[in-house]
């Protein structure tokens, strides 16, 4: 082999060595999501949709879903599931209550790490529930029911923090509805088990 052979090689082999990736492989964006992903947030989505929430926010890419506030559940609502407790349907009953959801889809463990019996994606449900803090028109004379009638876009409510005082911001937090969360929870756990076995079937 002469020189100028010997010359050529190197240059090929330089070349060659330049194009090969390097470092650690670059793993798929989050926008890219897996059949496992969509199972999640798919049976998610029709959950929701089931105990009649109306989704606000949908971000597949951070795998985050949020619904409007809803008006909780009356005692003559049987048709409806949000109130999971008699103690819920009682105050839904006497007062108006709103419930919002946030559910966070994201990934276990690295892939490669999970075991063959493991959940690939965790569905973390949150309920907020909250009431008005304004006053309801009460109607206790004969001329207030008239002017209902007469002047019906006039504002009747108001504010319990009275005229004087801070701007109100409409509602007052309740805290967590834990009892919904776990149902729900179940519920969604329970629709991606069974896409699962249909779509490896």
């Amino acid at each position: 082999m002469n020189s100028s052979q010997i010359v050529m090689l190197s240059i090929v082999a330089v070349v060659c060595a330049g194009c090969m990736p390097t470092g650690s492989p670059v793993s798929s964006p989050p926008g890219i999501a897996d059949e496992d992903f969509n199972i999640a947030w798919d049976a998610t989505n029709e959950v929701l949709r089931e105990y009649r929430f109306f989704i606000d926010r949908a971000d597949r890419r951070e795998g985050v879903i949020t619904t409007f506030p809803m008006i909780g559940k009356h005692w003559f609502e049987f048709w409806r599931k949000d109130a999971t407790t008699r103690q819920d349907l009682a105050e839904g009953t006497i007062q108006t209550i709103y419930r919002c959801v946030t559910v966070g889809i994201r990934r276990q463990a690295p892939q490669g790490t999970l075991r063959a019996d493991d959940k690939k994606y965790l569905v973390d449900v949150r309920v907020l529930t909250s009431r008005s803090d304004r006053l309801h028109p009460q109607v206790t004379s004969t001329s207030e029911a008239y002017d209902l009638f007469i002047n019906p876009d006039m504002p009747r409510i108001a504010p319990l923090t009275g005229l004087g005082g801070p701007k109100s911001s409409g509602y007052v937090s309740l805290g967590r509805d834990k009892n919904l969360e776990q149902v729900l929870q179940r519920e969604i756990y329970l629709l991606m088990a069974k896409k699962q076995t249909m779509y490896t079937r």
